[in-house]
């Protein structure tokens, strides 16, 4: 036989630093993605087969909308409704939205429904600059990269320091912020 939990009363939430944490914001937020994912009003991107409506890593969030009037004004009713149930409120200040369209009129229209921030050029997410068009995404990334890692050999060229010292900088500070941008295959292909 199978019993009902009652409810009881938060009082504290996770300390700062708690394992559990993450954990527990995962479960909470993997609620609105499936319900994001299931929602047949939410249109979003077709690729190949596949429709592709968000990606998630911990708490960043992208959504992709192929229809973003009608689909917009669902998703914002769904993530109201999320709210109210979970008391998890989107942080409306370091949102933003990045539009995809060559219709101005449309434009102006999302923007006047959406409560975030509108980007015109490029938007951060997970440390890559997303841009408009697939021919700035050379530039956005890899320039800043390279004159970042060049900056960084310059300081540390006149550091007196062994081969293995020296090797072990490289590996440490070099090589990891050149892997991340790598890891991103989409930012390789299209150059």
């Amino acid at each position: 036989m199978v019993k009902k939990l009652e409810a009881f009363p938060l009082k504290t939430g996770t300390r700062q630093g708690c394992p559990l944490s993450p954990l527990l914001f995962n479960i909470v937020l993997e609620v609105l993605a499936r319900a994001i994912s299931q929602e047949k009003e939410i249109k979003g991107i077709q690729l190949g087969i596949e429709e592709i409506k968000l990606s998630l890593f911990a708490d960043d969030m992208i959504v992709y909308l192929e229809n973003p009037i009608i689909s917009t004004q669902n998703l914002l009713k769904l993530i109201s409704s999320f709210s109210k149930v979970s008391g998890y409120k989107i942080n409306v200040q370091k949102s933003q939205a990045f539009l995809y369209t060559n219709n101005r009129q449309t434009e102006r229209q999302i923007m006047n429904e959406l409560p975030f921030t509108i980007a015109s050029k490029r938007i951060k997410y997970l440390g890559i600059q997303l841009t408009r068009d697939v021919k700035d995404l050379f530039k956005e990334n890899y320039k800043p990269l390279l004159s970042e890692i060049k900056e960084d050999t310059n300081k540390w060229k006149n550091t007196p320091c062994s081969w293995i010292g020296r090797i072990n900088i490289v590996k440490m500070a070099i090589l990891p912020k050149h892997q991340h941008v790598l890891t991103h295959r989409w930012v390789r292909t299209y150059e």
